[in-house]
C-alpha cells in the first residue's frame, strides 16, 4: 500500500478503506486472516490511528472484516449476508422494486428445482417432507412461517452453492417478514398442499411439473403480500 499524500487528506477515511481492500486482495487474504495492527497500518499509510479505526469499522459494517476487541481485525470472506442485506435495503427503499425482487426469487428457486431434479438425493427429499409434516402439525403462526422459510431454504441448499443460498435466504426472509400477520386456515392448507405437490414432482423427476407448481405456489404467495396487493390495486 502506498502512503497517503497530503492533497488526499480530505477523503482520508474512504481512501484508507479502499487501500485496505486492495491490501486484502493483493495479499490473497482469506477468512480468518488477521490484518496488521492499527499502529502498523497507521505507519504504512502515514495517517492517524483514528482514521485507520474509522476505515476498519466501515469495512466491518460492510461485512468484509470482523473486529474482535483486544485481538484485531480479521478478514470475513465466507459470510456475504451483510452485503446482501445492504443490497436488499436499497431494493426496499422503493416499493416498485418488490416486483423485481419477487421475479429474482422465482428465477433463483426455479434454478434450484432444476438442480434438485438433476442431482438431489432421496435423503434430501425426506428432510423436505419432514418439514411439511411440521407445518401441518403446528397451530402457531410464527412457527408455520419459520417452517415455510425452512422448506424454501431446503430447496436452495441442494445447490451446494453458498452465495446462492445466502442471497435466496435473505430474499425469502424478506417476503416472510412482509407477509400478512394472519393467515387463514385455507391459506395454510394451500401452502402445505403446494409444498407436497412440489415434492411429489421432484420424486418423479418431473422437472416441468415441479417448475409449474413452484410458479403457482410463489404467485399465490405474492397475492398475500400486503405490498404486492397495494401495488396491484394501484395499477
Amino acid at each position: 500500500m502506498k502512503p497517503i499524500e497530503d492533497k488526499e487528506r480530505y477523503t482520508l477515511s474512504k481512501i484508507v478503506r479502499d487501500n485496505l481492500r486492495e491490501y486484502i486482495m493483493s495479499n490473497n487474504l482469506s477468512t480468518g486472516d488477521k490484518l496488521p495492527s492499527e499502529r502498523d497500518l497507521a505507519s504504512m499509510l502515514d495517517v492517524s490511528r483514528v482514521i485507520i479505526r474509522e476505515a476498519l469499522h466501515s469495512l466491518e459494517a460492510s461485512g468484509i472484516l470482523t473486529i474482535k476487541h483486544g485481538e484485531g481485525a480479521f478478514v470475513n470472506a465466507d459470510d456475504s449476508s451483510t452485503i446482501f442485506n445492504n443490497l436488499l435495503f436499497f431494493w426496499q427503499m422503493k416499493d416498485k422494486k418488490i416486483e423485481e425482487l419477487f421475479e429474482l426469487r422465482l428465477l433463483l428457486e426455479k434454478t434450484a428445482i432444476e438442480h434438485l431434479i438433476a442431482k438431489t438425493s432421496p435423503d434430501h427429499l425426506v428432510e423436505l417432507e419432514n418439514n411439511i409434516k411440521l407445518m401441518s402439525e403446528t397451530e402457531d403462526l410464527e412457527k408455520f412461517k419459520e417452517y415455510d422459510i425452512e422448506f424454501h431454504r431446503g430447496l436452495i441448499s441442494a445447490t451446494k452453492n453458498e452465495l446462492f443460498s445466502q442471497l435466496v435466504d435473505i430474499i425469502v426472509q424478506y417476503f416472510s417478514n412482509v407477509s400478512p400477520s394472519n393467515l387463514t386456515q385455507y391459506d395454510k392448507d394451500q401452502t402445505i398442499q403446494e409444498h407436497t405437490l412440489i415434492i411429489e414432482a421432484l420424486k418423479d423427476k418431473d422437472e416441468q411439473l415441479a417448475l409449474k407448481l413452484l410458479d403457482v405456489h410463489l404467485q399465490r404467495s405474492k397475492t398475500l403480500t400486503p405490498l404486492m396487493v397495494k401495488k396491484l390495486d394501484s395499477s
